[in-house]
Order: C-alpha cells, then sequence, then structure tokens
C-alpha cells in the first residue's frame, strides 16, 4: 500500500443506511473484531467517510486504531509534501478535517493526526482549544492565498513575455509525471525527476519549460485526481490546481489500459468542471494504449485526442503537435534585418522559429515562423509573408 502498511485482510459490506453508531450493523462488527483478532491487525482503514463518533464507537468496539477514507488520504498527501508550501496546505486540510471532530468527540479524537504515518499536525497540537485551531487553520489560509497571488502574478508575466502555460491533469498515477519528465527530456532545457509509481507522487508542483517550434511553454504537473476528491484538499489545494487548470491548453492523461479508464476520465471533468471551473481546452492523452484499445475508449469532451505510450518519442511528437495547433494561428514570414539590429535578431530567436538565415550586404536575410500575435514586431523588416495559418 503507498501509505506504508500492509494490508492483511479484507471485509466488505453493502452500505445502504450508514448506521449511525458504527456505519455497520452490529453482526457486521461483530465479525470484523473476529477478523481483526484472527490476523493480528493494529488498524481497520475505512473506505468511506466516518463521523467522530463513528471513529470512536468501531474503535471501542475492535480495540484497535480505526481511520476512513479521507484520513488515509489526508495521510498519503502528507508523506508526499515536500515544500513549505505543500506542507501548509496538506496542514490547511488536516485541520480543517479534524476541528468538527475535535467539537464532536471531545479530546478522542486528538489523537487522528495523521492516519497511518502518524503524519498529522500532533496530538499537542490537537488537544489545544478550539479558538486556536480556528486561528491556525485562518493563518495556514492567508499564507496558502498569499502563495497563490504570487503564482497568478507569475502566470500572469508569463502571458506578457508570450510564454504558454500547459497543464497535465489525470487520474491519480495515470502516468503525467512520466509524461512531463519525457517531454522535459525531449524539447526542455534541462530533464524533469523521474515519474514514481506511487499515488499522489506529485504534490508539490512541478514545472518544466520547454521550446517547440519556436513557442516556449512552461508545462506545469499537479496532483493525481480520485474519485469523490475530498472538498477539503480541493480548497487546501485550489491555489496549487490553479496554476495547472488556469492554463492556455490542458493536457489530460489517461491510463489506457486501466479498467476504469472511462470512470476515472469523468471524475476528473468533474474536479475541472465543477470544483475547479477549468474552461481550458483539453488535449486527451490515451497514455498505453495499442491497437486491440483503439475503440475502447473515447473522449467527446476533448479538442484532440492522442493515443500512445508517453514514453514513445512519436507520441511527443503526435502531443507537441497537438498542442502546438491548439495554441492558435502562425505567419510565415520573410525578413531582411540590418546588421546592427542584433537586438531584433535576438527577438526573432526568442518569438518564432529562425530558419535560411544569410548574411548579405550589410543585412540578414531570414525565414521567422511566428504567432500571428507577435507580427506586428517585425513588420518594418518584412520582404514577403508567405503564408497564415
Amino acid at each position: 500500500m503507498s501509505a506504508g502498511a500492509d494490508v492483511v485482510d479484507e471485509l466488505a459490506q453493502q452500505v445502504d443506511d450508514k448506521r449511525a453508531g458504527t456505519m455497520i450493523g452490529k453482526g457486521k462488527l461483530e465479525q470484523l473484531c473476529d477478523r481483526v483478532a484472527a490476523v493480528d491487525a493494529d488498524l481497520v482503514i475505512f473506505s468511506v467517510d466516518l463521523t467522530g463518533s463513528q471513529v470512536r464507537n468501531l474503535e471501542d468496539g475492535v480495540n484497535v486504531r480505526v481511520i476512513d477514507r479521507t484520513q488515509l488520504i489526508l495521510d498519503l498527501f502528507a508523506r508526499r509534501a515536500v515544500s513549505a508550501e505543500g506542507s501548509a496546505q496538506v496542514k490547511l486540510a488536516q485541520l480543517s478535517y479534524l476541528l468538527p471532530r475535535l467539537i464532536g468527540s471531545s479530546g478522542h479524537l486528538s489523537r487522528l493526526g495523521g492516519g497511518i504515518g502518524t503524519r498529522g499536525p500532533g496530538e499537542t497540537q490537537l488537544e489545544t482549544d478550539r479558538r486556536n485551531i480556528r486561528r491556525e487553520i485562518s493563518d495556514l489560509r492567508r499564507i496558502v492565498e498569499a502563495e497563490g497571488e504570487r503564482r497568478r502574478e507569475n502566470r500572469r508575466r508569463r502571458k506578457r513575455q508570450g510564454v504558454y502555460s500547459i497543464g497535465l491533469v489525470g487520474y491519480t498515477n495515470a502516468g503525467k509525471s512520466t509524461l512531463l519528465q519525457k517531454l522535459a527530456k525531449r524539447f526542455g532545457e534541462r530533464e524533469s525527476r523521474g515519474g514514481n509509481d506511487r499515488i499522489f507522487d506529485t504534490l508539490d508542483l512541478t514545472s518544466r519549460r520547454i521550446t517547440y517550434e519556436g513557442r516556449t511553454w512552461v508545462v506545469t504537473d499537479t496532483v493525481g485526481f480520485i474519485r469523490a476528491l475530498p472538498h477539503h484538499l480541493v480548497d487546501a489545494f485550489r491555489a496549487t490546481l490553479e496554476e495547472a487548470v488556469d492554463a492556455d491548453v490542458l493536457l489530460h492523461v489517461v491510463d489506457a489500459q486501466d479498467e476504469d479508464a472511462n470512470a476515472q476520465m469523468s471524475t476528473v471533468y468533474q474536479v475541472l468542471d465543477n470544483e475547479l471551473k477549468s474552461v481550458a481546452p483539453v488535449i486527451t492523452v490515451l497514455n498505453k494504449k495499442t491497437d486491440a484499445l483503439l475503440t475502447v475508449h473515447g473522449d467527446p469532451s476533448a479538442k484532440r485526442v492522442v493515443a500512445g505510450d508517453v514514453t514513445d518519442e512519436e507520441t511527443l511528437f503526435k502531443i507537441a503537435n497537438a498542442v502546438d495547433e491548439l495554441l492558435g494561428a502562425r505567419v510565415h514570414l520573410r525578413l531582411r534585418v540590418p546588421s546592427e539590429r542584433s537586438d531584433l535578431i535576438a527577438r526573432a530567436y526568442r518569438a518564432g522559429n529562425v530558419q535560411n538565415m544569410t548574411d548579405e550586404a550589410n543585412s540578414f536575410h531570414f525565414d521567422l515562423q511566428v504567432d500571428s500575435r507577435d507580427a506586428f514586431l517585425f513588420l518594418p523588416f518584412v520582404e514577403t509573408a508567405y503564408s497564415a495559418e
């Protein structure tokens, strides 16, 4: 298990009425007690959310620690946090989740700090009074919002500089980090850190600057989505998620060999549409897709669909071409620039794709493929405008 525990047994029950006392019935609770004793388990994890009183009643029944789905996810996030920003976001989500349970169950829930890894805010902190916890939540919100505003200003500055933002989204462990690594290695200025086969591996933002066909992109990876992503996490990580979804183009990475791929795609769109209100155009990347699977999955919400293993160079070029097409029209110019205008030559290399350069009669002659929005910079030096896409 990614959380660091060994699963020794499983027990399933269809729960319709979510019985107030323990979530499960008396008979099932007795069965759970017997299974816990038989395998000598020291932790029980429920795949649904529990109230504070339900956790207390269950722990009284099974005599071991009990955590629920959200607490497990919070622990996974806490294990992945590296930066101060990521840690602050996790702590904000943890305290927001635990505060009502502390209120509902008095001091008992003070030890629910960190799930499996005990990576939570800590026993002492949760035993402070509710006013201090609320004050800390308020302080953390200010820290997270300040970081969010810094990121928004960075995005505005990049737009002014003509740098495009490309966001990576997808269900957890679909291959986003691997795609970023491969894009950075093939087209980037430096290689990205390698992706790991662990859920929520990318908690802190990872961005890489790459250049393709004369355009500069900043490609940003962020945390993977899951079904019913806890709203505490969405709220706490909103500034981080905005960095990816407030993009010129989104790359939606799907593990096409996963039998639940369609449901996972639906989950991603629910978060994008309902929680984050994203309006960016989407290119869906059906990762690991084979010919035998070509008719299995589709994505009617995407502007483009690219199928192929993201570790293959051919697939990388397909993805890059799809992004380039969505970014808009280009103009092809033949320029004559005086030799003393080295500044304009440098600008041409930054703004577009320079080809066929020659030095004739104190002037540089070259072809430039450039975004239509940047063409005005070179109008005084245009000999011929070849075409517009």
